[in-house]
Parts: structure tokens; C-alpha cells; sequence
């Protein structure tokens, strides 16, 4: 990650907050969320409780940075990768990117995620809903997608359906093909709203 516009010691702080990261993920994926402290997050990284504070005010801000990475992925690689195509191929390769997010991240951490208690799923605004609903959006207006329901009501009924699809998966272990049942499933789903 090294840049010339940023300093030898903004590029340390840089690897020390990923460090502290790294090792919260891998002590959620062997522990659980819940039965993690910070005094474990930062023994596992090598700082001090104080140098943890520094970067995040609390365990909850490490959910927060697995959200803002994957916004930050639909931002950079989903929304200017999608193909060609129509609004609903679009849309059903949107979650074929959402899968293989999932894939990325792991089962453990994914099962980890899905806790009700976890709100960022359903945050506002987010750059993973928007360029959804601004597909959706697109589509209604070429007449490809129907119109009897907003974007935004619409892309809440293709998470619903994409989230039972990855909570199933990490219920399973993650023993099945994600990307080949995200893909036929949500082709079915999206067959439901074209016009």
C-alpha cells in the first residue's frame, strides 16, 4: 500500500491499524465476536491496549471497517466491472460479485457477521445498496425491471434473498459451491421483477 504522497510514518500507522485488524479477524474467526476483548485483539497484534485505541474506539469498530471494505469494494471493483448487458444480467452479476465477497472473506467470519445484533447490514446509504438501487432504478426506467415498487424496496427483497442464500451457506460450513447457487438462485429471483 505504499504511496509516494503519504509519510514512512502514515504508511507505519497505516500497517500497524491493518495489523490490529488482521489479528481481530482471526481471533472472531477461531473465538466468536462476542468472546474476543481488546486486550486479546491487541496481544495478538503486538501493540499496546492504547495503540488498539488509537485506531478504533472500540471492538465494534472493526465490524465497522469489514463494512466500510466491502462498500469500498462494490465502490472500486463491483460497480465499473459489471458487463454489458441488461439491467437484470447486471443485476444477477452484482450478486455474483456479492458471493464471491462472501467467498473472500471466509465462512467463519461470514457466520460471525450474520448476528442480528450486527446493524450494518441494514445501514442507510451504504455504496453496496445504492449502486443496487441505482441499477434497479436504471432498469425501471428502460422498462426491464417493474416499476410497482421503488428501488430501494426492491433491493431490500434481493438481499433478503441473497443473505438467506450466504447464511445457509455458512450454516453448511461453507460445503457447498456459493458463487454456482448465488448465481442460479438469484437468476430465478431477478426473473420475478422483469417487466
Amino acid at each position: 500500500m505504499t504511496n509516494k504522497s503519504i509519510t514512512k510514518r502514515q504508511e507505519q500507522a497505516l500497517e500497524t491499524k491493518d495489523r490490529i485488524y488482521s489479528a481481530a479477524i482471526n481471533l472472531m474467526d477461531r473465538d466468536g465476536f462476542e468472546n474476543i476483548t481488546i486486550v486479546d485483539i491487541s496481544k495478538k497484534a503486538g501493540v499496546s491496549v492504547g495503540a488498539f485505541y488509537h485506531y478504533f474506539t472500540s471492538k465494534y469498530d472493526i465490524l465497522a471497517e469489514i463494512f466500510r471494505k466491502a462498500d469500498e469494494f462494490f465502490s472500486t471493483q463491483v460497480k465499473p466491472g459489471l458487463k454489458m448487458g441488461s439491467i437484470p444480467e447486471k443485476i444477477v452479476e452484482y450478486f455474483d460479485y456479492y458471493a464471491k465477497f462472501n467467498l473472500s472473506s471466509g465462512v467463519e467470519l461470514t457466520q460471525q457477521l450474520f448476528n442480528p445484533k450486527i446493524k450494518f447490514f441494514i445501514k442507510k446509504d451504504r455504496p453496496m445498496l445504492t449502486i443496487l438501487e441505482d441499477l434497479i432504478q436504471e432498469g425501471q426506467e428502460k422498462k426491464e425491471i417493474r416499476a410497482d415498487e421503488d428501488p430501494e424496496e426492491l433491493s431490500r427483497f434481493l438481499f433478503v434473498m441473497a443473505r438467506g442464500i450466504v447464511f445457509e451457506w455458512s450454516v453448511y460450513d461453507g460445503c457447498y459451491d456459493l458463487e454456482a447457487l448465488m448465481h442460479r438462485y438469484m437468476e430465478r429471483v431477478v426473473s420475478t421483477l422483469q417487466c
